[in-house]
């Protein structure tokens, strides 16, 4: 049963992120990305990946999107992909998404300072590593799988708050993933030259690939789930890698035709030629 919360924060008013690096399944250590609301303690979203990465949080970042709806305020620690060396969070990729979704974005070093993660994190140590074990997961395809689908939800169900739609400070999400695929992604500014491309921007509405004048400003997007996009004069086209072409001409050689090479014949003042005549 869902318990009814006496927490001064709403649904939606925070949201805290972090990762957690442990041998979670198998012999490896991977880290486990976690996203949980401060004011129902409930967990979002979890992932895992090999390192802690810019696209884990993509991740958390979408699948709390599409499940609950866009926070207001999100908290995590004060690594590169949050915040620069100056701790602002305008100029980080993350940061622009927040920007542009409306979220606020804070960043701490004191880990105190995002407590329901913190927690979070010690409780899935106990419990989501014996569940993993037991259920003879090594493969984190199949640990993302067990994750998201059985072990949050039953946390959430045991432990979390019932969510009260009528203080919610959760927006709806009015995106469809298509766009939030585009929205959630790391964006670089790129000028388009005529000898150095990999990848062809194609016109996804006609399947055709689109092509542009030279020194043309564009914004390449690699999207949460490692897709590759371009966006040009206001315009989204899906980036394709080019095929490998050999553009060397090879003359056709009969290899049982033995080639003879022109012999080297000294000229007649060779020093050779002079030690012969001494001889």
């Amino acid at each position: 049963h869902t318990r009814r919360s006496s927490n001064l924060y709403c649904f939606g008013q925070e949201v805290q992120m972090d990762g957690c690096f442990k041998k979670w399944f198998g012999n490896i250590v991977t880290c486990l990305h976690l996203a949980v609301d401060k004011g129902t303690k409930k967990v979002l979203a979890g992932w895992f990946e090999y390192q802690e990465t810019t696209r884990g949080y993509f991740v958390l970042f979408f699948l709390m999107i599409i499940n609950y709806g866009i926070p207001k305020r999100v908290k995590t620690d004060n690594r590169t992909t949050f915040s620069n060396n100056g701790n602002e969070v305008d100029t980080t990729q993350i940061g622009n998404i927040c920007k542009m979704l409306g979220i606020e974005l804070i960043t701490t070093s004191i880990p105190q300072g995002k407590p329901n993660v913190e927690r979070e994190n010690g409780v899935f140590k106990n419990r989501l590593m014996s569940e993993l074990r037991h259920e003879g997961i090594t493969d984190i395809d199949e640990a993302n799988k067990y994750l998201n689908e059985v072990f949050i939800p039953k946390m959430n169900k045991k432990f979390s708050y019932e969510i009260d739609e009528k203080t919610s400070m959760m927006k709806p999400n009015d995106y469809s993933e298509e766009e939030l695929n585009l929205i959630i992604s790391e964006k670089f500014t790129r000028i388009i030259d005529n000898a150095s491309s990999i990848k062809l921007p194609v016109d996804v509405t006609i399947g055709e690939v689109v092509t542009f004048m030279r020194k043309t400003e564009c914004t390449v997007l690699e999207t949460y789930n490692a897709e590759y996009w371009c966006e040009i004069e206001n315009n989204y086209y899906k980036l394709i890698e080019i095929e490998n072409r050999d553009t060397t001409m090879k003359k056709e050689v009969n290899n049982k035709i033995q080639i003879e090479k022109n012999k080297y014949i000294p000229p007649k003042n060779h020093p050779w030629r002079k030690n012969m005549m001494l001889r």
